[in-house]
């Protein structure tokens, strides 16, 4: 359950607005209840007489409109350039941006603050209200945010700083997993390409991608439980996912299944929108082989860190059961990762470069038990390459990149 709500808060670009929009409401009621208290408290100047206050909220009211329609505007000018220039994936990037979020958010509060005081403004019993010197801090406040969220996409539209978001969102994740096998709450086994397939069948309930396994249910479960999917695969409904170990069906669901893939649990899928901005740079309507390179070198800087662990799959243990999860082989992720990159620019000898180079990084700390694999993979590179379609100084210089990758770095 908990990894469900983080899961819903880290990618709902709804939830902090409406804390916003529920914080405006809290707060004309408290201005409608306490104005009178703070009477004495505060300057005159704040309180206005009914008909100044009544302009001012109006007059607030329709500034912070404009604001909105310019900031709303932007966002979709924003999403159209992810969806088209980079990748239809990171859309959630930008939308799940804690500064769009928040300034969304205090426009919102400003807004229904400002909308409601001014409905309310003619009940005061004084002649005097409080609402009006708010709702200017209020205006202020958004004028700030607006200027903060210009700023904010000014960088968010940068590539640079998208595939520099991916990269650290990827980190994050490898991150977790190590600090989580280190701490022992989940251990390396080696991988099961054999399933016995003995007990009772665990079938999706629904059509989608494996976004979370659900390790905190084990519990004091005594049943032992195998999957035969990874975090990530694309299930429909009906497919089996695992099974338990015995004649048993806990009534116990393991896998969070939705229509969007997440990366909280898969940083495969961060390479993935990577691999995914590299393919649409080096496409021709888009022409941009430098961004490609970047993010494929921001691939090698991920590999290096994922490629610390060897292959093998999860495997949690309470001391009653074990728990038997699949993880994504290396193999899986450097082919699905880079082998499109020899489909759409076998012709481009830098782009195909940063490839090797990629590999290279990957190589640099990683497990002794993978050395077959990268090996496989810059055989793979070698074989399907054309060549002598290449000018003689092209090929040394790719030959070159290549003879590093095949190189484990001391």
């Amino acid at each position: 359950m908990v990894r469900r709500i983080r899961l819903l808060l880290n990618e709902s670009a709804w939830f902090v607005p409406f804390l916003y929009g529920a914080g405006g409401i809290l707060l004309t009621i408290l201005t409608q209840l306490f104005s009178e208290f703070f009477r004495d408290l505060l300057p005159n100047f704040i309180y206005l007489d009914l008909d100044s206050a009544a302009s001012v909220l109006s007059s607030t009211f329709t500034s912070l409109m404009t604001m909105m329609t310019f900031s709303f505007s932007t966002i979709l000018v924003v999403l159209t350039t992810y969806s088209s220039q980079f990748s239809p994936r990171t859309v959630n990037n930008f939308l799940t941006n804690t500064a769009a979020k928040h300034t969304l958010g205090l426009f919102i509060m400003t807004t229904i603050y400002g909308i409601s005081n001014l409905f309310l403004v003619r009940t005061a019993d004084e002649g005097v209200v409080l609402s009006s010197g708010i709702s200017v801090i209020l205006v202020i406040g958004s004028i700030w945010a607006f200027v903060k969220f210009i700023q904010t996409v000014s960088v968010s539209i940068q590539a640079e700083r998208l595939l520099s978001t991916l990269h650290k969102e990827a980190l994050s994740v490898i991150s977790e997993q190590k600090d989580a096998i280190e701490s022992e709450k989940v251990n390396l086994v080696l991988s099961r390409s054999v399933h016995s397939f003995e007990g009772t069948a665990v079938r999706a309930p629904r059509t989608g991608y494996v976004r979370l396994f659900l390790r905190e249910k084990q519990g004091d479960h005594e049943t032992d439980f195998e999957s035969v999917v990874a975090v990530g695969d694309f299930v429909a409904k009906g497919d089996l996912v695992g099974f338990w170990k015995s004649e048993e069906n806990p009534d116990v669901e393991l896998f969070e299944i939705g229509e969007v893939r997440s990366s909280m649990q898969d940083p495969s899928f961060a390479i993935e929108k990577l691999s995914e901005i590299a393919l649409r740079g080096i496409s021709p309507g888009v022409n941009d082989p430098n961004t490609a390179i970047h993010a494929i070198h921001y691939i090698g800087d991920i590999l290096r860190e994922l490629c610390e662990l060897p292959d093998g799959d999860f495997l949690y243990s309470n001391g009653k059961c074990d728990w038997h999860v699949k993880r994504k082989t290396l193999d899986t992720i450097l082919f699905e990762s880079l082998s499109p990159m020899q489909t759409y620019a076998n012709q481009d000898i830098f782009v195909m470069g940063s490839v090797f180079e990629a590999i290279r990084m990957a190589r640099l700390e990683a497990h002794e038990t993978l050395d077959s694999t990268f090996d496989g993979m810059v055989d793979y590179f070698e074989d399907v390459i054309n060549w002598d379609h290449f000018h003689s100084k092209e090929q040394h210089y790719l030959r070159n990149k290549m003879n590093r990758a095949k190189k484990l770095t001391a």
